[in-house]
């Protein structure tokens, strides 16, 4: 293993890198997945238990490994210290990207991961970079903070998810006292929103900053977590499935035919269909324009999962008229 150290931006910020020896016997490792870690410590410092440890579990599961020690306000003004760190996290994958040749990685399998407010560094690239990650692994991170909670104003990442918002595993604990789970919960959702591929746990037991949860990066303020520990074996799981470009979520196959099982959206866009409905189930129409994401669901999926919101003589005629369209 090599460890290199090479200074980003202007306030000493650091990025550590962890290579593996590529050699004849393991000729995987002259192509390795990358991992750009990013400490929590509120931009007020960066966490130790949050970055070696981290980076050497990675490079024991084959990628090379990178912790980004960006500007905090113990070394940079409170007001400019998000400017800085993402500016250093924005150079930080330009360097990869660069110089993936020499440092052995493939451009098209860069992940980051981030804890607490190094989430939101994280989520930052995701959803703001110049230079997207490929995946972005989020524990117990930050998405949105009230005014100056943490003493600076800092996004809101709740409103920049976008199409171009890559792939997000996220993690964090039911008992998290300093950033509620509630917030892992809302990213998701908005993932979902956009059918962006995501994988989320929420585990009933742990607090804030559990790390890798082992034994060796316990203090008092952070025991031991075993629960917890099995996110770093699940995250590689998902990644691997995003690097190898699976189909998480087929799509179902389109209904052609006019009947109930097609699409409600596609029913109502067409003018034959849409006129039968008005004419035989009005109160479809209607409630598809208080909930329009109903439109991507068939009427049979919004009858069975509504408990029988219609009437199913109604039902009956309006697929018989359908019908009568193909």
């Amino acid at each position: 293993m090599k460890i290199t150290q090479i200074p980003m931006g202007t306030h000493n910020a650091q990025l550590t890198c962890y290579l593996q020896d590529p050699c004849t016997e393991m000729p995987a490792l002259d192509r390795c997945p990358a991992i750009l870690i990013f400490p929590g410590g509120a931009y007020a410092f960066c966490s130790d238990r949050e970055a070696d440890p981290v980076a050497l579990a990675f490079l024991n599961a084959g990628y090379n490994a990178f912790v980004l020690r960006y500007s905090v306000s113990q070394n940079c003004p409170v007001e400019e210290v998000y400017t800085n760190a993402f500016a250093e996290a924005q150079e930080a994958m330009d360097y990869l990207h660069q110089n993936a040749g020499d440092l052995h990685i493939d451009p098209e399998q860069i992940a980051v991961v981030g804890f607490s407010a190094g989430g939101h560094l994280a989520a930052s690239v995701g959803t703001m970079g110049r230079v997207r990650p490929a995946a972005m692994l989020l524990g117990y991170a930050v998405f949105s903070v009230p005014g100056k909670a943490l003493g600076m104003e800092l996004p809101d990442l709740l409103q920049q998810v976008d199409d171009q918002t890559p792939p997000a595993f996220l993690f964090a604990t039911q008992g998290d006292h300093l950033v509620p789970a509630t917030q892992s919960l809302q990213f998701a959702t908005l993932l979902a929103e956009r059918k962006i591929p995501y994988e989320m746990h929420i585990f009933a037991y742990g607090d804030h900053g559990f790390s890798t949860g082992s034994r060796h990066i316990a203090n008092p303020h952070n025991p031991e977590n075993p629960e917890t520990a099995v996110w770093q074996g699940m995250a590689l799981g998902f990644l691997n499935h995003i690097f190898n470009h699976d189909v998480l979520v087929p799509a179902p196959e389109e209904v052609k035919e006019f009947c109930l099982d097609m699409k409600i959206g596609t029913l109502l866009d067409t003018p034959q269909s849409a006129a039968l409905i008005q004419q035989l189930l009005p109160e479809l129409a209607q409630y598809v324009q208080q909930e329009p994401g109903s439109r991507g669901i068939s009427v049979n999926n919004l009858q069975f999962y509504s408990n029988k919101m219609f009437d199913e003589e109604k039902l009956a005629a309006l697929n018989e008229a359908l019908a009568k369209l193909n």
